[in-house]
């Protein structure tokens, strides 16, 4: 495997199509997709398109792609994940920065992205709160998406805040960030208008089962207590009343969750909720919009 592409890589010109073949056969027992993982590493290095793998375009690669796409490939067979390895990932149209210390961000969570923004259609200069921001890919998004919003995003991490600047400054996003604690209500000032959160939510027994690729992701964002919602009653408990009237609480939860976040929310007075499926079919949202006449416990 790996001498077959060492061969066609000391070669001084070859087919991209011959590379992705090689590259396919040497990812095929480690991953669901690849050909997907194979033509993002040959985008990486040589900016080939699909049109160029579809045609067999022929390369001269200089030392430094060489050393690139070995450093790729290695990586990948060490089971790290391909998005660290590349440094930058895409969600709802744009590029991320990425790397180890912060939650990749998923294709599911822009169902938690398009929710809030339908949910806040109707409303002019939201004041709009996402707690456990990590690379600030939700924040941000929906700062882009609705330039009037005013947008906070808080993120205890000093690693993965740390991209959260990064890339909000990278966007021109404008989103007001805050290192502090989701569980701190002190952290920011106000009322807001929506709040929406992608908490921890893995569980004991999900942590033990965790893919190879998600032990280089850090435990404190996939962690949510043995039964996975110790954030969702805490984040709910403390945040509810900071919600104005009409305005919506967003949550993305875990696989088979929504009965137990959605009686986690009902508590704190949160009593109609809509469940949204992701790409997968799996109830991946849930959202509710406060009441005036919510009580909260």
């Amino acid at each position: 495997m790996m001498e077959n592409f060492e061969n066609l890589l000391a070669q001084e010109r070859f087919s991209l199509s011959g590379m992705e073949h090689i590259l396919q056969h040497a990812l095929e027992d480690i991953c669901l997709a690849p050909d997907f993982e194979a033509a993002q590493m040959l985008e990486a290095v040589f900016g080939a398109t699909r049109t160029d793998l579809l045609l067999g375009r022929s390369v001269t690669p200089t030392q430094q792609q060489k050393s690139e796409l070995r450093r790729l490939l290695t990586g990948r067979l060490e089971r790290k994940p391909l998005q660290y390895l590349l440094g930058k990932w895409e969600f709802y149209g744009r590029e991320f920065f990425v790397g180890e210390g912060v939650l990749i961000p998923r294709p599911d969570t822009e169902i938690l992205a398009q929710q809030v923004l339908d949910g806040i259609r109707d409303k002019k200069n939201p004041r709009i709160l996402e707690l456990c921001g990590g690379t600030g890919c939700l924040a941000i998004t929906v700062a882009l998406e609705r330039p009037d919003a005013e947008v906070w995003c808080v993120e205890k991490s000093e690693e993965a805040y740390a991209y959260l600047v990064r890339n909000n400054e990278a966007l021109a996003a404008g989103v007001k960030t805050v290192l502090g604690d989701a569980l701190d209500i002190n952290c920011v000032s106000g009322n807001f208008d929506c709040i929406l959160s992608n908490p921890p939510y893995l569980t004991a027994q999900d942590m033990a089962e965790l893919e190879p690729e998600l032990s280089y992701e850090p435990v404190m964002a996939l962690y949510g207590d043995a039964d996975g919602l110790y954030f969702y009653r805490e984040i709910s408990r403390l945040w509810t009343g900071r919600l104005n009237p009409g305005g919506l609480f967003a949550y993305e939860i875990g696989m088979g969750q929504e009965e137990k976040v959605g009686g986690i929310m009902r508590q704190f007075g949160l009593n109609t909720i809509c469940q949204t499926r992701d790409y997968s079919g799996i109830i991946r949202v849930l959202t509710s919009v406060r009441q005036e006449t919510d009580v909260f416990a």
